[in-house]
């Protein structure tokens, strides 16, 4: 073959060569541009999945809760309303607490309006009988206290009022929850006993059916800063009220945060 055809033939392939390597070039560059308008499509449809599923369930909180869930954010409006009423009555009953007890040294829990005696003022150590000086505070608190709750403000509102007890973690845990199911009824006894409560027949009535007394042994134990167990603080008796529709509350503020 001469030289110059071979040189024709170099130049033939590699023309085919250049022109193949840019063919591939711009298939790559393709098959990326495809998979990018994939990968953006998935994300969109991952997004309207999220956006459905907490729409299904804002649906089925509002059935749960009576409402009509064909109609759609009017309704759960509705519901976010009531559920912000009932924060504000939460938050009411909170301050005429502060307010009426402001003369006794307790601290009140401005969440959940909790209020907490520690267990060496109320009872000797593995004992469930109140000490004089526990009846003392008691007298000191529970007028107050009841004076708010059982009001015509607040009473209709009030599921339940809770005595819990707690204990350290020494000793067993089913000695330990019959020590506090003990402590916690005897103060709740007292609380439905005292003559010192100025209730009415309707309020004695209305404590009677809300008070509940439980026993928590050292299931919810209060730690140190490090971590660790606080044995003294753990002791305690919490007295705390809970709202007819609490349990409504925590439900749509889950869905509305976008926690369930």
């Amino acid at each position: 073959m001469s030289r110059q055809k071979k040189k024709r033939n170099r130049k033939f392939m590699d023309y085919w060569q250049s022109y193949s390597d840019m063919m591939a070039a711009l298939l790559l560059v393709f098959i990326l541009i495809v998979f990018a308008v994939i990968q953006k499509l998935q994300t969109q449809q991952d997004e309207i999945a999220a956006k459905q599923a907490i729409v299904d369930k804002q649906k089925i909180t509002i059935e749960k809760l009576g409402g009509d869930a064909d109609g759609g954010t009017t309704k759960f409006e509705e519901m976010e309303k009531k559920v912000s009423r009932i924060i504000g009555v939460k938050a009411e009953i909170i301050e005429d607490l502060r307010k009426e007890l402001d003369n006794v040294n307790l601290e009140i829990d401005g969440q959940t309006g909790a209020i907490q005696f520690d267990s060496e003022i109320l009872f000797d150590t593995d004992k469930s009988n109140l000490k004089a000086s526990g009846k003392k505070e008691l007298d000191r608190f529970m007028k107050g206290y009841f004076k708010v709750l059982l009001n015509d403000k607040f009473k209709d509102n009030i599921a339940e009022i809770i005595v819990e007890g707690h204990t350290d973690t020494d000793g067993t845990y089913d000695y330990n929850l019959e020590l506090s199911q003990k402590r916690a009824l005897s103060v709740a006894r007292y609380c439905l006993n005292s003559k010192n409560l100025d209730l009415d027949s309707d309020q004695k009535q209305d404590l009677r059916r809300m008070i509940t007394a439980n026993g928590r042994s050292f299931s919810n134990p209060i730690r140190k800063s490090d971590g660790s167990i606080d044995k003294n603080k753990s002791r305690r008796v919490v007295f705390q009220f809970r709202l007819k529709d609490d349990e409504m509350i925590q439900q749509l503020q889950d869905i509305l945060n976008g926690k369930e």
